[in-house]
């Protein structure tokens, strides 16, 4: 399997996709509890569907869920050639090249169109922002495009993707070299890098798969108390999915928050870090712009005085542009498969 080589500050979804190597993939599905959640929703909604797999990688690994589950067929899209081939030889080595096609494309390439549509959509598009990967404009895409007019929900696998804030402070000074990025922004592993929460988290993005129609533009005004005293310095965000394509209102299934995932946590660095008392309020504002071909974020933080009068924590933040220069194999172009 070989990546192409791709500017480390292109974010796009597709540069995303273009730069994945054999061990992004190996980590995907080495993270059990990912995997096994997976495996369970698909084997719920797959049978007797044709099933149409978003991003199938190159092990092909939700498709021969599908399959596997009875599913009528399935449809796997891989944008990225080597790991289309790839896909294609992990469906001939199950013996499943009769229930699983392969096709090389991105599901939203204009000339793309399938030999049938399909009744339920899986995949995992979800970055460590949940629509940073563009999974809200693949699958609004793919339901005005891809999917039966008569397909009735659950449509979807996974059915709900959140990504939760929480004021923190400061990461680990010895740690915080080792972190992935540059800039304000910083990919760390959620158990040794990761500063203490100052309050519990709250949703600052939520994608509703289920019926298929994940909101494009999001605002949240979130408020924080803090419950401890200290430096205020970072926001950090972590991502939550639901996979079972009913169980969109039920508790996670699969969290960044918990060993063993292979997604990090963002954490955002404030620009005027500030001391904090117990009791002390915090007001973030976050937008998200997820129609676009790059999706994109706006996180601003302030004190709240007990008058109500707000002190900026410094500069509103965008993310991924100007704020990460860092994707998950950013140095590593090769790989043998």
């Amino acid at each position: 399997l070989t990546a192409h080589p791709m500017p480390a500050a292109d974010h796009h979804p597709h540069g995303h996709a273009m730069r994945y190597t054999a061990d992004c993939y190996r980590g995907m599905r080495d993270d059990v509890t990912r995997t096994e959640a997976y495996r369970k929703a698909i084997a719920a909604a797959a049978p007797g569907k044709v099933v149409l797999d978003v991003g199938t990688g190159a092990l092909a690994l939700l498709a021969i869920f599908a399959a596997e589950a009875g599913a009528r067929h399935v449809y796997a899209l891989e944008g990225q050639p080597s790991a289309a081939a790839a896909a294609r030889a992990a469906v001939a080595s199950a013996n499943l090249d009769h229930r699983i096609t392969v096709l090389e494309a991105f599901s939203t390439d204009l000339a793309l169109e399938l030999p049938e549509r399909a009744e339920l959509l899986v995949h995992e598009l979800i970055g460590e922002v949940a629509g940073e990967e563009g999974a809200c404009a693949a699958i609004l895409d793919a339901m005005r495009r891809h999917v039966a007019d008569a397909a009735r929900p659950p449509l979807s696998v996974p059915s709900r993707a959140s990504t939760l804030l929480a004021p923190c402070l400061a990461p680990d000074p010895d740690l915080l070299a080792k972190a992935a990025g540059a800039g304000r922004a910083l990919k760390l592993d959620a158990r040794s890098q990761a500063g203490r929460p100052l309050a519990p988290p709250q949703v600052c993005e939520d994608l509703r798969f289920d019926e298929g129609s994940p909101s494009p533009s999001q605002r949240r005004e979130l408020l924080f108390c803090c419950e401890a005293a200290g430096v205020l310095a970072a926001l950090n965000l972590h991502v939550e999915l639901r996979c079972g394509a009913d169980a969109a209102d039920g508790p996670p299934d699969v969290s960044s928050a918990w060993d063993g995932s292979h997604w990090r946590i963002i954490c955002i660095r404030l620009e005027r870090p500030a001391s904090v008392a117990r009791g002390q309020r915090v007001k973030v504002r976050v937008d998200a712009a997820l129609a676009g071909q790059l999706p994109s974020y706006t996180f601003s933080a302030a004190l709240v005085s007990d008058d109500g009068t707000l002190t900026s924590l410094g500069a509103p933040l965008e993310y991924p542009v100007g704020s990460l220069t860092v994707n998950d194999a950013m140095d590593q172009m090769s790989f043998s498969w």
